[in-house]
């Protein structure tokens, strides 16, 4: 009957305060017991000791303490033990206290320290000094990928002071000073760490203490310089915050993320199953990676080891995946890498996970520590631009291979280099080299500045009139563009070479010409003005057509086996083979130079046997008849 249930604890009681109240100040009482129960009947703790000495009727001092804590409702839920060498117990405050070392035990923690006071009223213990919780699960959910081994389910926390709270729906724990956690491979630093834990149910849930739920400890908050040491990296912020359950960790306060060969900071950063996000905001800047000795993610690749590259987005993901590490960047991608200087929408790197060596003095032990790595591949994608020594490239995707010293470029790419403009189907950018090629629809394209006129007069005089040979036509310069299949743009130290080939075909100023190959030299020229900085100009200083060339200029056409013309110089020499028409005649010979502007030409035969003469073919005269 409830009547029973409440007369038994409450005759004990009176009994208990009887036996107290009738003992004489300082007397000893060995093995004692004695519980204390609530209004409502139900118990709230039970205090027993080797030996109690009764001070007065609000005091009582216990050698050999062993504190039992029950919930003091209906669950009769035992929520703590607490151990101690001695201890001073007050009866009316409902209160213990001590400078003595304490154990206290929970459903799934055991707490250890030195000095103790426990509360009854607010349900709350003090710990002083020397502070030590070990709770059987771990807390490293959220930074690490998959669940911890059996044998890392446990998680020591390390303090100056602890204060725990207990409620019917939790436990709270504060840890403060000078607080160190350690939870399988996470070792955690901060001043102030919050953990809430389940409180235990009634007896039919949790039968012997310690053997609580295991995943009763649900959310960790560390806070005030805040150093997390895991799998090689080291995180730092100013408040981190676990949801172990969830499996997910937030932190924030200018937090930042250091592994080797990498350096990674942001607003916040959220991670979920060793997954990390970084974002920035609009107060604290954008999230930002600087990766070193990775060789640069421009052309150079590993020639240049010194270099950095910045990396800044809205929002950096990193994954560690297939033995690496990928980082996924979003939204308003910048990255500076030595001399290159990228923009798109969005950029993936993917790096090796590398380990350093083992040391020759630690046969069989292996440094587990994880580096950032060799960029193995660079992928920017969405309005991609290029920026490196005077170049411009854009595109859609670009993609660095860093080890192997070159890009890919696609989706409508082109290079603007000083004066010239380049366009293809595909882009792959070396180190002094550019290889572009067409596609089946779309050939080559190549703009570069304007050549003069380098037209000729006839070279028939006799069959030209004064007022004809007085005429002079003005032809408006035009950009001169050249298509192919192939093109490769050689840098070298003092020029730059344009080699076209596969179906070459050149437009410019009264000039159209095709052939199997073309060499276009050009120089950078630096044009003095009133700007101290002064501006460079793609000046062309020699084109050469190789194979099958064929030039157009004012009704005439001339082939030849090669062809070099010379926009300096005014000229154009035709080799082997070379032959000239137009509406005067025909001139062929071994070599021919066609003179810009002038009445002659200078044609050579060949020095060698079987090689071609000079030689000139005029039409008929007027008049003549041909039988």
């Amino acid at each position: 009957m409830r009547i029973g249930r409440f007369t038994a604890p409450l005759l004990l009681f009176t009994v208990s305060i009887s036996l107290w109240a009738q003992m004489t100040p300082n007397a000893p009482v060995k093995n004692f017991r004695f519980p204390r129960f609530g209004e409502n009947g139900y118990t709230q703790w039970v205090l027993q000791g080797e030996k109690g000495i009764y001070d007065n009727e609000e005091q009582i001092r216990v050698e050999d303490m062993a504190l039992r804590v029950y919930s003091g409702d209906e669950r009769m839920a035992k929520e703590l033990t607490l151990d101690s060498p001695g201890a001073t117990i007050r009866l009316k405050e409902n209160r213990a206290f001590s400078k003595k070392a304490i154990k206290i035990v929970g459903a799934n923690f055991t707490i250890t320290g030195t000095g103790w006071e426990w509360i009854g009223a607010t349900k709350e213990i003090v710990v002083e000094a020397d502070t030590v919780v070990e709770f059987t699960q771990a807390i490293t959910g959220g930074l690490t990928e998959g669940a911890p081994a059996a044998e890392e389910k446990r998680t020591v926390i390390k303090s100056d002071q602890l204060v725990l709270q207990t409620t019917e729906e939790d436990y709270h724990f504060e840890f403060s000073g000078s607080v160190q956690a350690v939870s399988g491979d996470m070792n955690l630093e901060s001043h102030i760490l919050i953990a809430l834990a389940d409180a235990p149910g009634g007896d039919e849930e949790a039968p012997k203490l310690g053997q609580g739920k295991l995943d009763s400890v649900r959310e960790i908050v560390a806070m005030e310089e805040v150093t997390i040491l895991q799998g090689g990296r080291t995180v730092r912020a100013g408040e981190a915050k676990f949801l172990t359950r969830e499996g997910r960790a937030t932190l924030i306060g200018s937090p930042q993320i250091e592994v080797a060969g990498a350096f990674i900071s942001g607003a916040v950063v959220r991670s979920q199953s060793g997954e990390l996000v970084i974002e920035g905001s609009p107060s604290e800047g954008r999230a930002q990676m600087i990766l070193t000795e990775t060789g640069g993610l421009g052309l150079q690749g590993v020639s240049a080891l010194s270099e950095e590259t910045i990396v800044l987005a809205n929002q950096i993901t990193m994954q560690e995946i297939n033995g690496g590490n990928r980082f996924l960047f979003e939204e308003q991608v910048e990255v500076m890498s030595g001399a290159v200087q990228l923009q798109a929408a969005k950029m993936t790197i993917q790096a090796d996970q590398a380990k350093k060596e083992k040391p020759a003095d630690a046969e069989g032990v292996e440094n587990g520590e994880l580096k950032v790595g060799e960029v193995r591949e660079l992928v920017a994608e969405g309005g991609v631009r290029i920026e490196q020594a005077g170049q411009v490239a854009t595109g859609e995707k670009v993609v660095f291979f860093p080890a192997e010293e070159r890009c890919e470029l696609t989706g409508q790419p082109k290079v603007t280099n000083g004066e010239a403009v380049i366009t293809g189907e595909k882009m792959e950018l070396k180190p002094k080299l550019a290889i572009v090629t067409g596609s089946e629809n779309e050939k080559v394209s190549v703009e570069l500045p304007e050549m003069p006129d380098l037209g000729y007069k006839t070279f028939t005089p006799t069959l030209a009139t004064a007022e004809e040979d007085e005429k002079t036509e003005q032809v408006e310069p035009e950009v001169t563009i050249v298509r192919s299949q192939l093109l490769r743009m050689i840098e070298e130290p003092d020029r730059t070479l344009f080699r076209f080939t596969e179906d070459v075909e050149v437009s410019g100023t009264n000039l159209e010409a095709t052939c199997a190959r073309l060499d276009v030299i050009a120089k950078e020229k630096r044009l003095v003005s009133s700007d101290t900085k002064g501006t460079e100009r793609l000046e062309v200083e020699r084109i050469e057509a190789h194979d099958s060339v064929v030039i157009k200029q004012a009704g005439r056409t001339a082939t030849a086996s090669r062809a070099f013309i010379m926009p300096k110089e005014g000229k154009v020499v035709l080799e082997d083979n070379a032959v000239v028409n137009d509406e005067r005649g025909r001139v062929s010979g071994f070599r021919m130079t066609l003179l810009q502007g002038q009445r002659k030409a200078i044609v050579e035969g060949g020095g060698g046997p079987g090689q071609e003469r000079a030689r000139i073919t005029l039409p008929a005269l007027p008049g003549s008849s041909e039988e």
